[in-house]
């Protein structure tokens, strides 16, 4: 498999690295974050990158540096980790209703500049008490439900009543829509990833069509998810952007086209334990370091990239890896795979292993790993 990273350095850096361990190759890295910044700045929108993929500061600094807006949280916790960090322009693309995270939320919102989405009037009420005195207006995107299912009003008089309602408080200021074509994740071919792609822009255009047709304008009409970015920014009727996967890519962006292996930027590096049988490999990295997601996409629980074979297999500290009979490899020797999820396997992890072009290795914290609240 064609691969960007440097293979014939993987034995050096194997004897300084103990496995199971997170890689990132920087030159690919920085390249992904740089085609990105491409893509929007061509189109002429905002890249506003989703930073629950990598959770690491260094590397948003970089999107920001490159170019970017500024980012996008999954959790309030998320936010206030990247806050602490110096990023002081933060999305958060979730709906927040418990009151002990309101009040955090609150004192966020009086130190930096922050957005929330919503997807319902009782959200409103709920934010009301923490809100209604703070001194600048919160501001807030509407969530629009493309396809997903999970949250967001569909486009119609859901959309329109909402929309009026958040104008009605002095307390909320409507910054725009937003929405996540998760969906695309079930798509089983390029043609149809670049449909459910083109179809997210043309319902984002319709929803904000609906909106300025009854006098309400919106200076934000955002789109998400790296496979669909690339169809729904030609919409002119986007104006922002919010990719995460992009600066890692892994096997589920392969499987659907979205990505070529040589752009791929992480890895999962682990060591041979047990060859039990020529067609079967037993590994240092299981569930804890490898993840269970994505493999009713990929058909695998990660592809090596030195070898040939699969992980068929995962345990909580053992992966099973069917290669073929005849290859030479044996208990001690590293194996460089690309994980399915990089989002969900960076999570897994405290820290990732940058290596330069010089060979170098780097250890960069994830700081927002297990920040789910």
């Amino acid at each position: 498999m064609k691969c960007s990273f440097p293979l014939r350095q993987l034995k050096y850096l194997h004897a300084k690295i103990e496995t199971p361990a997170l890689l990132v190759w920087q030159p690919q890295l920085n390249e992904n974050i740089m085609h990105m910044q491409n893509l929007a700045d061509r189109f002429k929108v905002n890249l506003r990158p989703h930073v629950k993929t990598h959770k690491a500061s260094l590397f948003a600094h970089w999107q920001l540096k490159a170019g970017a807006k500024g980012i996008t949280v999954a959790k309030l916790s998320e936010a206030q980790v990247m806050a602490a960090r110096g990023i002081d322009d933060i999305f958060i693309a979730n709906q927040i209703t418990q009151a002990s995270k309101l009040q955090r939320l609150r004192t966020l919102h009086q130190k930096i500049r922050l957005i929330v989405g919503l997807d319902n009037v009782q959200q409103i009420k709920l934010l009301e008490p923490f809100f209604n005195d703070v001194g600048k207006p919160l501001k807030v995107r509407i969530e629009i439900d493309s396809g997903l299912n999970r949250c967001g009003v569909t486009v119609g008089n859901n959309l329109l009543v909402l929309a009026q309602e958040v104008l009605k408080q002095p307390f909320l200021k409507l910054d725009g829509l937003f929405t996540h074509a998760g969906h695309v994740y079930a798509a089983t071919s390029r043609a149809e990833t670049e449909s459910i792609g083109k179809q997210e822009g043309a319902l984002m255009a319709r929803a904000r069509a609906l909106l300025e047709k009854h006098g309400i304008a919106v200076s934000a009409v955002s789109v998400g998810s790296t496979p669909t970015v690339p169809y729904s920014v030609r919409n002119s009727a986007v104006s922002e952007i919010r990719p995460g996967n992009y600066v890692f890519y892994d096997a589920m962006q392969l499987a659907l086209g979205a990505a070529r292996p040589e752009q791929v930027s992480l890895f999962v590096l682990a060591t041979v334990v047990s060859r039990p049988a020529a067609n079967r490999l037993v590994i240092d990295a299981g569930s804890k370091a490898l993840h269970t997601d994505g493999a009713n996409l990929t058909g695998h629980f990660g592809l090596p990239v030195n070898i040939k074979g699969k992980v068929v297999r995962l345990s909580e500290e053992h992966g099973v890896l069917e290669i073929p009979p005849k290859t030479e490899i044996s208990a001690g020797h590293p194996v460089l795979l690309i994980p399915n999820h990089s989002c969900a396997v960076a999570n897994l992890f405290d820290a990732y292993q940058l290596i330069d072009r010089a060979y170098r290795v780097q250890t960069v914290p994830i700081e927002g790993r297990g920040k789910s609240q």
